[in-house]
């Protein structure tokens, strides 16, 4: 047994040296090349270029005119594979009976102190207007529609340890809310994707082409840049991402003994 252990123990300081060798030569043992590459130089010239805008995205922002433009069926492919994923989760801890919830509601639900609650409350609500901001300003500056639904993710999490689960449902954090506003999400993107096939354009097509009849999504809204169709996008991904993240948080935080007795009342027949 004590030579199983020792031998366990020397592989993990092997396997550590290796791993910390890996990140070391990763970060100082590669050098960049000084001159861009062609592809990021394609995208950097012609982003935002009003001089020429054959290929222009009318986004400053170029990660995310690439994500959504120039490589936008990526996206839009990697977008609905996260949905799966959720549908995936919220299937494997579906309830048989969510009727055992209403049981339960408000039993057995500590909260922790005054401090926390009322330091929790100021965070939570940064966090969400930071979250909201990181949606709208994703096709001007860094950030986009993943990036604010994983900032908002961590809301409901810090709500449900400092409150409770119950609590983040009365706020109007529910199950159903989220299911309806995750598909208005995904709905959003696809309708703003197949827009411009039904005009005569192609599919994800962002701004005017000389081949294309299609007039492309507006630029501006008044004052405000909209970047085309990248706008609309980051909106679509915040609600898919953010009400995705929300649906499997509030699955996770029910208490064991809801499943145990839904599983119950399953083998029973009940």
């Amino acid at each position: 047994m004590e030579s199983v252990k020792a031998l366990f123990i020397i592989l993990t300081i092997i396997a550590f040296a290796l791993v910390i060798t890996y990140i070391s030569y990763g970060t100082i043992g590669y050098s960049p090349k000084e001159e861009i590459r062609p592809l990021g130089e394609c995208f950097v010239k012609y982003t935002f270029n009003e001089e020429e805008k054959t290929w222009w995205a009318a986004s400053p922002e170029t990660v995310t005119a690439a994500l959504w433009d120039y490589r936008g069926l990526d996206t839009v492919y990697e977008t609905t594979v996260f949905y799966l994923a959720v549908i995936g989760c919220l299937a494997i801890f579906r309830l048989s009976k969510p009727l055992f919830l209403r049981e339960l509601e408000g039993k057995g639900e500590v909260e922790l102190t005054v401090i926390v609650k009322v330091i929790t409350s100021i965070v939570v609500a940064a966090i969400l207007l930071i979250s909201i901001n990181i949606a709208l300003h994703g096709h001007i500056t860094p950030g986009g529609g993943f990036q604010a639904g994983s900032a908002f993710a961590v809301a409901p999490l810090l709500l449900i340890a400092a409150f409770s689960r119950g609590f983040l449902e009365k706020l109007g954090f529910k199950m159903n809310i989220s299911h309806i506003l995750r598909t208005l999400g995904l709905l959003i993107i696809a309708f703003v994707a197949v827009l411009p096939l039904l005009l005569s354009g192609f599919i994800l097509q962002n701004q005017p082409k000389p081949w294309a009849i299609f007039p492309g999504y507006p630029v501006k809204l008044g004052p405000f840049e909209l970047g085309g169709s990248l706008f609309f996008f980051d909106i679509g991904e915040y609600l898919n991402v953010a009400m995705g993240f929300l649906a499997i948080f509030l699955l996770i935080s029910l208490p064991e003994k809801v499943f145990k007795k839904d599983m119950e009342g399953v083998e029973g027949g009940g």
